[in-house]
């Protein structure tokens, strides 16, 4: 079978779960999705999906009632968002118009509308940083950042984007062009096949549909919506979709999982999380606060992050109910969240929803398996530094080993520890080391009690530095047992070698 051919069905394969995952909301009351349409013929260049809301939505301080969606699966990494592909027309696939001219047409067409809809890009392919613009210009929710776009003049860096992209369409107005890009939402780099598909079995659980067996090749559900449009139908209400999928057999004869919780979407992060507010009665976006691990220089932690998270803590607590957490954040978030729900508060019943290999899985400790854990479950290492520094430093091997790094930086940049401790937990660190929610909180029940036990009396207490490599899951379970060691100040890791590829100081608690 020719390469173009797979690639073709790839894609259509690829559309198909897209589709599945949005008409999930149908059956999630929260989500308040009234209809879901398949390859639409109104919006041309955003028709592969449309998703409507009853009442509208809040996305980005605005209503919305419509969003349309391009789905664009390819099989390679051959090509990333820079600002000339925004005009070019071979960079969507296109012979005769770009990706801002197929904007722009439905701008025109119905402007009203068109201010109270979303149009998404969805598409595999990355941004292709050798474009110096098109970093800062998008931002984490995948919109274009109109505040740094519209900065300075026309011969300033944006000001040529500007005047690229306004020429391109034969329009003067810097005016008119903001309108048009307002609704624009690229999210690149997105899921493979194997994670949509593991996204997808997650909704469907949660919706009351049969999941995907892992074992099998095919889909029931790509192959019927494909019929379903060459029958002439391709638009869904909640009443259609039960009706279609009991006849095909895909419901579970029980109520969704959804609707016996509140959830909870916490998102500081973009990918895997776009279309987090669908799935949650409740969400804390925190996107506009960072770029990539970092915190904007215009926001802070202490006066405008950590607020939002204590205000939403409590709201957790109030609840008196079930509780599901999407932690689509950092892990100092995770922490943090944790921290403002300590165990004193007794009573919660918190189910966390963490990204595994194997998909999203659902993380709750049971008080009867935390024991089941045999000790030892961390393997201990200490050294004394020559200084006499009061303050400690802690670092966590969980999904990888970071003692290395840690020494390195403690050594260099921090004076004032004289003491580290650093804990491995065995057999050894790697990305399938914790089995589950009770095994994390027996390991940081033991992590705790090691520490409190190698406290001398009258001993001066200093800060401790703490260093993690684990599951945000971890790291909301030993935010809820913190308390006992202080003051603490949380370092994160510059992956991504945006400053230095080293660590960071992120929060201090309390």
């Amino acid at each position: 079978m020719g390469r173009n051919v797979i690639a073709r069905q790839d894609g259509d394969d690829y559309q198909a779960n897209f589709f599945w995952i949005k008409a999930c909301g149908l059956n999630i009351a929260h989500t308040r999705t009234s209809k879901v349409s398949w390859e639409i013929d109104s919006t041309f260049g955003f028709d592969d999906v449309m998703v409507s809301y009853d009442p509208a939505i809040m996305e980005s301080g605005s209503e919305v009632t419509n969003e349309y969606y391009q789905v664009k699966f390819h099989v390679d990494h051959a090509k990333g968002f820079t600002c000339q592909a925004f005009i070019d027309p071979e960079f969507i696939g296109a012979k005769n118009e770009s990706l801002l001219q197929r904007l722009y047409k439905i701008f025109k067409t119905d402007p009203e509308n068109f201010a109270s809809s979303r149009y998404y890009i969805i598409n595999t392919w990355g941004v292709d940083h050798s474009d110096k613009s098109i970093g800062d210009l998008l931002s984490n929710t995948g919109g274009i950042r109109t505040q740094v776009l519209f900065k300075g003049g026309e011969n300033s860096q944006y000001g040529k984007v500007r005047k690229l992209w306004k020429d391109h369409l034969g329009i003067s107005s810097d005016e008119e062009l903001k309108k048009m890009l307002q609704p624009l939402r690229i999210k690149h780099s997105y899921d493979d096949e194997q994670r949509l598909k593991e996204t997808l079995n997650y909704h469907l659980s949660i919706a009351g549909l049969k999941p995907i067996p892992a074992d099998q090749r095919s889909s029931k559900y790509g192959d019927l919506i494909q019929k379903l449009h060459k029958e002439g139908k391709n638009t869904f209400t909640k009443k259609d979709l039960l009706e279609i999928c009991e006849r095909e057999e895909l419901l579970h004869k029980t109520e969704a999982v959804a609707n016996d919780c509140f959830i909870i979407g916490v998102r500081s992060f973009q990918k895997g999380a776009e279309n987090i507010q669908l799935e949650v009665h409740k969400l804390l976006c925190l996107l506009h606060h960072f770029s990539g691990r970092f915190i904007l220089e215009e926001y802070s932690w202490d006066d405008q992050i950590a607020p939002q998270l204590k205000a939403l803590s409590e709201e957790i607590i109030s609840a008196k109910r079930p509780i599901l957490i999407h932690l689509d954040t950092h892990l100092s978030i995770a922490l943090y969240i944790g921290y403002c729900l300590d165990v004193k508060y007794g009573g919660l019943d918190i189910t966390i929803v963490q990204k595994t290999f194997n998909g999203k899985v659902l993380w709750k400790p049971l008080s009867e398996k935390i024991n089941e854990h045999s000790l030892p479950i961390w393997q201990y290492e200490e050294s004394e530094r020559t200084n006499q520094g009061v303050d400690l430093a802690l670092s966590l091997s969980v999904t990888h080993d970071v003692r290395s790094n840690v020494e390195d930086y403690v050594n260099t940049r921090l004076s004032s520890v004289g003491k580290y401790i650093h804990a491995t937990i065995l057999p050894k660190a790697n990305y399938s080391s914790i089995k589950d929610a009770s095994h994390i909180v027996a390991a940081v029940q033991d992590l705790i009690s090691y520490f409190r036990k190698g406290r001398k009396l009258g001993q001066p207490v200093g800060k401790i530095h703490l260093f993690i490599a684990a599951p945000n899951a971890f790291a909301f379970f030993l935010g809820q047992y913190l308390r006992p060691l202080g003051s603490v100040i949380l370092y994160e890791y510059d992956f991504d070698n945006n400053r230095d590829g080293s660590y960071h100081q992120v929060i201090n608690i309390p």
